[in-house]
């Protein structure tokens, strides 16, 4: 269509004045007739600009793609702050995989569309009406602004085309790659496409930046929160290289060293708790004494780091925590929706991330070495089958209210644990325990089931929890690199 903007400064500007309007009000305002349609904000953001739906591979106004978004607050802060979250990918325009073997990124369909994105960020709040939903936060993204992230994007579209062009079209998975995914895309998950070069079909996927890099942007450039870390400080080190191959490289000159030689390498405190994961920032050229979480391309791309440490006859007692939950939130999804895609917020964070374990163990010695690291994406089969599962349990479980018993020093309840063998098991993800409303604690959807129930104890409020990988399976992960 042609656009009445001259300028993507004019869409900006123009999309500005939609922020804290009520839902219903600009339904009414722009006279839609969309109500309880699940893409409402979306339509309301197109129809703010006189926008129409179509398929066109034009950005909609011709200067800027329009997005629309939503975030989420999380119960937990950090450093006394609210913490945001997007709720999910931002989708953008569809694989054509007969068209894209011929491309080349830099005339690409993706970037002409996608290169300035108009990305208005509502508030996703399932306590409040959808009628009073508002546009809370409007940025205008420039994807050349910042060489470092238009580089790993490049790098990223080139590995999708790179899998059509070995007519591996139908492997390809949304945690292949770092901030730019191909997800899944159609009106259920048996959607799917011819591919140039193989006879098997493919599922139909668009190029979508991932929820991780969705929340980075909200956080930096909106919120205002304190910058994370970047690994890479020149995006010439991209050119020939991809973020994954960085980091191996910065690791391979340490493979076999010991604890003790790096701690003195990198002026490290050889009493600090956290040596392993200051060695680490340290590889990576980070200042050691922060924490894993707080990389900036780790936390664009989903890449979970852990350091985990094994003795002398290969144990590993930590299991490793996901992102914690909450219950209400968690009992109104589902673990796909209604066209077979990730719906449930632990589905989406095992499809869109990948693992980076580094290893430590000690030798018959007793000194600790660095034995390696691996990059390591959980399989859809076990996603699909036992964490599925587990999660699925631990829902009905919340529904039909959970079990608490209390022996007089401890409160158990009927979540799944370690010993049930799921992959995955439920436990605590808070510094102190609590049944009541705090900081440490979760409202539940139904009235929980007491045993023993101490008075000031409440039957509606529990620790907050989260999904961990047990122990054992993450040993399994990394056998190859154990004595």
């Amino acid at each position: 269509m042609k656009s009445d903007y001259s300028s993507k400064e004019e869409v900006h500007n123009r999309a500005l004045k939609i922020k804290d309007i009520r839902q219903s009000d600009l339904i009414k305002q722009l006279g839609l007739n969309i109500r309880g349609n699940k893409n409402a904000m979306g339509d309301v953001f197109e129809a703010w600009f006189g926008k129409t739906k179509d398929n066109s591979s034009e950005p909609d106004l011709g200067v800027s793609e329009l997005k629309a978004t939503p975030f989420k607050i999380l119960k937990n802060k950090k450093n006394g702050k609210s913490q945001y979250s997007a709720k999910e990918r931002l989708v953008l325009n569809i694989i054509n995989y007969m068209d894209l073997v011929n491309e080349n990124f830099e005339s690409s369909h993706f970037l002409k569309k996608n290169k300035n994105l108009e990305i208005a960020y509502y508030e996703y709040n399932p306590d409040i009406p959808k009628d009073d939903w508002t546009f809370k936060y409007i940025i205008l993204y420039q994807m050349m602004k910042s060489p470092t992230d238009f580089a790993i994007i490049k790098n990223d579209w080139l590995l999708i085309q790179k899998y059509v062009l070995e007519g591996r079209a139908d492997q390809i998975s949304e945690s292949l790659t770092n901030y730019l995914a191909a997800c899944t895309k159609g009106k259920n998950n048996k959607s799917v496409r011819e591919q140039p070069f193989s006879d098997i079909p493919a599922k139909q996927r668009a190029f979508s930046f991932k929820s991780s890099f969705m929340t980075t942007m909200l956080r930096d450039n909106i919120i205002g929160n304190i910058r994370s870390d970047a690994i890479i400080q020149d995006s010439v080190e991209l050119l020939d290289n991809s973020l994954t191959d960085i980091i191996i490289k910065r690791f391979r000159p340490f493979i076999g060293v010991s604890q003790a030689q790096l701690v003195k390498k990198f002026n490290i405190n050889p009493t600090a708790k956290s040596k392993n994961n200051m060695i680490t920032r340290a590889i990576l050229g980070l200042t050691p004494n922060h924490t894993l979480d707080n990389i900036s391309e780790f936390n664009k791309a989903s890449i979970i780091p852990k350091t985990i440490q094994f003795s002398q006859s290969g144990n590993n007692r930590e299991s490793m925590s996901l992102p914690p939950f909450k219950f209400k939130e968690l009992v109104t999804q589902s673990w796909c929706d209604s066209y077979g895609l990730p719906e449930a917020d632990l589905n989406i964070y095992l499809h869109e991330s990948k693992f980076l374990f580094v290893v430590f163990q000690k030798n018959k010695h007793g000194i600790n070495i660095l034995k390696g690291i691996k990059f390591y994406t959980m399989p859809l089969k076990e996603v699909d089958g036992q964490i599925k599962s587990a999660w699925e349990d631990t829902k009905n479980k919340l529904l039909d209210g959970v079990t608490l018993s209390f022996n007089g020093k401890r409160v158990t309840n009927n979540l799944i644990g370690v010993k049930n063998n799921m992959i995955v098991h439920v436990r605590p993800h808070s510094a102190k325990a609590s049944y009541i409303n705090n900081s440490f604690s979760n409202k539940l959807p139904t009235k929980a089931h007491w045993s023993n129930k101490p008075s000031e104890f409440s039957s509606y409020y529990m620790t907050t929890q989260s999904f961990w990988l047990n122990n054992d399976y993450i040993k399994n992960v990394v056998s190859d690199l154990l004595d």
